[in-house]
């Protein structure tokens, strides 16, 4: 590991400038350039005043500003998106915006091959939340680094001198510590840009020539790679592949093993929490999280997961988080959703996440959301990702025949007042940056039908 913490301060220290940080488009890119940059953006820094928001799409853009930004001593504003509603809902919370170009380097000085830093230097992030509108939680660095070291004490064996893909943003705490912290502290290349394709996938692997890759992604991507057996025939260039962001479906590990590839690692947590847990659901494992080290959990009269962990602002405090488990010895669970989704239809208790566990027991079914809808009145709308069985029903009988026979499957377990009324079909579910669905995102689904 490059990165060394004390009680207050971090630092990392490279051994050669001409070690390769990253790689864009097949051009390395040094550790020597990359802190040059650093150092120009630190200068330009620190004749800013305030709190300052950072979102940047590319990769290198965002690695040098963050890095920067911590060098200046700034606080640092990390939003989900930068839509304009976004950034008018957070105005109030920054002074400014750092440019989407990097400053001239001009006589920087970046001979040293050291960063360094306070351990307390804070952060924000502003997760989207289920309703969709951004909410503020406050991090140190301190905790991320923390997790940073507990993921290589977990997965280094395994993982090697490998280089990283990715196909989620590095603007959340998933892909924040994944692809950019991770790592820079353990000294590993990240290869860009994002693989957006599977077929990019499939054609880096294939020029791989002895490198070998880990691949952090979200059930969202995963679900489309429909390129396995492709991607088999280089699986040795393929380390490891990491999911996080929201549950990832069982379909996901089969089809891996099916093709004799590994199944991706789960990392299970939250902004809010970090990382809790972890599993990996090769044929024989079992489907129960491992807690990660350091992470302490129990569950409260209700079933619903309590944990103590490091990377909580109050270490020693317990927090509930908001979803519900089955403990199975030895600190493991299963997983069995979040119970904060109850809503009233016509006075009537309806749980979304048991709509959607048993429509996805129908033979038609791959995946659904459910959400609640406001207008013309207060009532479920279902978003259904179908299956090959259930879009050759679709094509054969219409919207109308389908819909009758999951209504009439939903009414098996729930009485007729709170069954969907309203059905949308998709090839895939409105997964956002972070690998999550949100109620907004679903809701809009049913606007656009109007």
């Amino acid at each position: 590991m490059l990165l060394k913490t004390s009680t207050e301060q971090w630092e990392l220290q490279w051994l050669r400038p001409d070690a390769k940080l990253a790689s864009i488009n097949g051009k390395p890119i040094s550790v020597s350039t990359w802190l040059q940059d650093v150092a120009a953006a630190t200068h330009w820094l620190n004749e800013q005043k305030g709190d300052a928001l950072l979102y940047q799409r590319d990769w290198y853009r965002f690695s040098v500003w963050f890095f920067a930004l911590l060098e200046s001593k700034k606080r640092i504003i990390l939003p989900a998106n930068d839509k304009p509603a976004t950034l008018s809902e957070l105005s109030s919370q920054y002074a400014f915006r750092v440019p989407e170009e990097l400053p001239s380097k001009g006589r920087s000085d970046a001979s040293s091959l050291i960063l360094k830093g306070d351990l307390d230097s804070p952060l924000t992030f502003f997760t989207s939340g289920s309703s969709g509108k951004p909410k503020a939680v406050e991090k140190t660095l301190r905790q991320l680094w923390l997790e940073v070291e507990t993921l290589e004490q977990t997965f280094a064996d395994k993982l090697g001198q490998t280089d990283i893909l990715a196909t989620v943003t590095h603007q959340h705490i998933y892909g924040l510590l994944f692809t950019v912290l991770w790592p820079l502290a353990a000294g590993r290349s990240v290869t860009l840009p994002l693989v957006d394709y599977p077929e990019q996938l499939q054609q880096l692997l294939a020029k791989a020539d002895g490198r070998r890759y880990a691949l952090v992604s979200s059930p969202a991507h995963l679900q489309r790679l429909d390129n396995l057996p492709q991607l088999s025939q280089h699986k040795n260039a393929l380390t490891m592949v990491f999911s996080s962001g929201g549950p990832l479906p069982g379909s996901v590990p089969n089809n891996f093993a099916d093709n004799e590839l590994q199944a991706p690692i789960e990392v299970y947590g939250s902004t809010e929490t970090g990382g809790i847990a972890w599993r990996q659901r090769n044929p024989g494992a079992s489907d129960s999280f491992k807690p990660l080290a350091g992470i302490e959990v129990s569950c409260d009269n209700n079933d619903i997961l309590v944990i103590q962990s490091p990377y909580l602002k109050e270490p020693q405090r317990p927090y509930t988080t908001e979803d519900k488990v089955q403990l199975q010895g030895q600190g493991c669970f299963l997983l069995l959703g979040r119970q904060d989704r109850v809503t009233k239809i016509a006075e009537k208790r309806v749980s979304l996440n048991e709509v959607e566990q048993f429509i996805q027991q129908h033979e038609w079914v791959e995946s659904a959301k459910a959400c609640v809808l406001h207008s013309p009145r207060v009532e479920l709308g279902l978003v259904l990702v179908l299956n090959s069985a259930g879009n050759a029903e679709l094509n054969a009988q219409g919207r109308f025949k389908v819909r009758q026979e999951l209504r009439h499957h939903l009414q098996q377990r729930f009485e007729k007042v709170v069954v969907p009324k309203r059905f949308r079909y998709v090839a895939q579910l409105p997964y956002n940056g972070a690998g999550k669905v949100t109620q907004a995102d679903l809701q809009a689904l049913f606007e656009e039908e109007k």
